[in-house]
């Protein structure tokens, strides 16, 4: 007998900092996803009933799009609409109806919310590496059955934005808006979902970015370590890690990286002075939702490491999606002439 049962995740804020251009990218972006997303089989790694649970999900995304349609027409693009609409009360809300069927239980209220959680965590992978800065889930609360003993994920999308605005202004690596559809299907390929811990290379990457969207920031210890960590995982760096060995072997995967996007001397400096305490440490900062003029001002006079790494990541990721692998071999030869 099919069960199912019906999840609403409200949104106080959904609308990302965006020129025009770009609005018009993460409306197409979240139209594919509300298109893909229709009864699509989705398995989860439910810790309550310690066994692989199997859903058939359906998505109506059509309150979000409209959220986020109003605000390009209002203004032109989500960047505009935030400086000027922004306190209007409700002006940025929007909601996300998820759907759950399943023939083999999984919707107690504890396996139901992990599930959609899961579900919601898959949405913000397959969303910001489509089209990075596309997803941003903020002042969020669950609506249904049970719902008040669990909280969503709160995503800040600002950290993508500024990995993209940081390729854009050093000119590499090259990312592009891919298809929500071919990123699903490949996340849908890791079988990301289906395990609570990362063995695979991707699926450890996976969840460092999770780690990271949570976070409200670029600028802190953790990430420098987050950010090291994707890209030695990337770039088969089991033992010592020698950054220009890694330097190289993304270089040939992404090409040379221009002048004013090569930090991995930086990166590696911030990371071997935190790891021998030698790195100050900052008191925690306010966050301040309307900083983005400011964060653009220092974008065009400094690349943060942090966010020239993570826009490495996600141009690797977009790679092995475009290619349909999941991981990077390396070899040497030599030959005599």
């Amino acid at each position: 007998m099919v069960s199912s049962q019906k999840v609403t995740l409200n949104i106080g804020n959904v609308i990302p900092n965006a020129g025009d251009n770009e609005s018009s990218w993460i409306v197409s972006a979240w139209e594919g996803a509300d298109k893909h997303i229709k009864n699509i089989l989705f398995k989860v790694e439910d810790p309550y009933q310690a066994k692989l649970v199997e859903y058939s999900i359906t998505l109506d995304a059509s309150d979000l799009i409209a959220t986020l349609k109003h605000a390009q027409e209002t203004s032109g693009g989500f960047a505009n609409y935030l400086q000027t609409c922004k306190q209007q009360k409700g002006s940025t809300r929007g909601k996300l109806v998820v759907t759950l069927e399943t023939e083999n239980g999984g919707l107690e209220a504890y396996s139901l919310y992990h599930s959609v959680t899961v579900w919601v965590q898959q949405l913000v992978l397959a969303m910001n590496i489509a089209l990075p800065g596309s997803c941003q889930i903020l002042d969020a609360s669950y609506e249904g059955e049970g719902a008040e003993s669990f909280e969503p994920p709160q995503i800040a999308s600002n950290i993508f934005t500024n990995g993209w605005l940081s390729a854009f202004d050093a000119e590499w690596p090259i990312l592009k808006p891919l298809k929500f559809s071919d990123v699903w299907k490949w996340l849908d390929s890791q079988r990301t979902s289906e395990t609570d811990t990362a063995l695979s290379m991707v699926n450890k990457v996976m969840f460092c970015l999770l780690e990271l969207a949570h976070q409200s920031t670029s600028y802190s210890a953790s990430n420098v370590l987050l950010v090291s960590n994707m890209l030695e995982l990337f770039g088969k760096m089991e033992n010592d890690v020698n950054h220009n060995l890694l330097r190289e072997r993304i270089s040939i995967i992404l090409g040379n990286p221009s002048d004013k996007a090569d930090s991995f001397n930086e990166l590696y400096r911030m990371k071997q002075s935190l790891i021998r305490s030698e790195q100050p440490i900052r008191r925690p900062a306010l966050v301040y939702h309307d900083s983005d003029d400011e964060i653009l001002q220092q974008l065009e006079m400094h690349n943060s490491p942090v966010e020239q790494a993570l826009a490495i990541v996600l141009a690797l990721l977009q790679d092995l999606v475009i290619n349909n692998c999941n991981s990077y071999q390396f070899s040497e030869q030599v030959a005599r002439d």
